[in-house]
């Protein structure tokens, strides 16, 4: 059975976009690695929650995709499937929407954010400054990732495109 990550559909409360879609939704279904009439099912009950504009599918269009997330702990593995969803309302008051099939895990990399900010990412690619490189990849900024975390935070990225490499 697939562990369940949840995503969230608006910048949480401490954040200076608060209340703003993230898109995330929309990121992931450009990223996971099935034939897109497989979403159909997914992006239907989504849409059934959260009806879209007709004005938005060319945003929707120019968004880059999300090929990982970032979660606290070290509970995730290479080769593990993961549910993805979000709250049809009020997170843990409300049902949730599975948004797209089971996705199997690729790649984990551990990834600290020390007392200063600094944003540690153990990996092959150390000394490089490949923060931006990582915030595109998580669907955000390189200011809205650094905005998302509480300082100290140790965790994971947890990546299901294969073709990531960091």
């Amino acid at each position: 059975m697939a562990k369940i990550i949840t995503f969230s559909r608006t910048f949480p409360a401490y954040h200076p976009k608060s209340g703003q879609p993230t898109d995330f939704v929309h990121k992931i279904w450009k990223s996971v690695p099935v034939v897109k009439m497989q979403l159909v099912p997914y992006a239907e009950a989504y849409f059934e929650s959260f009806p879209w504009e007709p004005n938005e599918v060319e945003r929707f269009h120019k968004l880059l995709p999300k090929h990982h997330t970032i979660r606290a702990g070290h509970r995730w593995k290479a080769g593990e499937v993961f549910s993805p969803r979000v709250w049809s309302g009020k997170p843990y008051n409300s049902p949730m929407i599975t948004i797209a099939p089971d996705i199997t895990i690729e790649t984990v990399w551990n990834v600290e954010v020390d007392e200063d900010g600094c944003f540690w990412i153990y990996c092959n690619r150390e000394g490089e400054d490949i923060l931006d490189e990582v915030a595109q990849n998580d669907g955000l900024s390189r200011k809205d990732m650094l905005d998302w975390f509480d300082t100290p935070f140790t965790g994971q990225i947890i990546c299901w495109n294969r073709n990531i490499e960091y």
